[in-house]
């Protein structure tokens, strides 16, 4: 009995081992997160200066032109807010795979 169950246990831990060690490792890789902050950033900027552009052809605008730049504006607004959405939902992802890293680590 005693040497059936001591089978079992080590059959057991190596089975547990062995399933542990096959896992693929799910580091995130930082150089990659910091690279795509970065492009994040760049394109936030990016957008800031046509916003500012689109606004100052509105301010500048006159008659049913105005009209058009208004509409160019709004417009602008929507794309962004659809980007940011976007941006929040990738980011939110990147935090969970990191919260879930450091519950593995321990």
């Amino acid at each position: 009995m005693k040497i059936w169950l001591l089978a079992l246990i080590g059959t057991l831990a190596i089975a547990g081992g062995t399933a542990r060690m096959q896992e693929p490792s799910k580091k995130p890789d930082m150089h990659s997160m910091m690279a795509d902050q970065q492009k994040m950033m760049m394109s936030m900027h990016a957008s800031d200066k046509k916003l500012d552009d689109l606004l100052s052809q509105l301010n500048a605008a006159k008659g049913n032109d105005r009209i058009d730049k208004l509409v160019a504006v709004v417009n602008e607004l929507a794309a962004e807010r659809k980007d940011m959405h976007g941006m929040m939902s990738m980011h939110g992802g990147m935090m969970n795979m990191m919260a879930n890293e450091k519950k593995t680590d321990k």
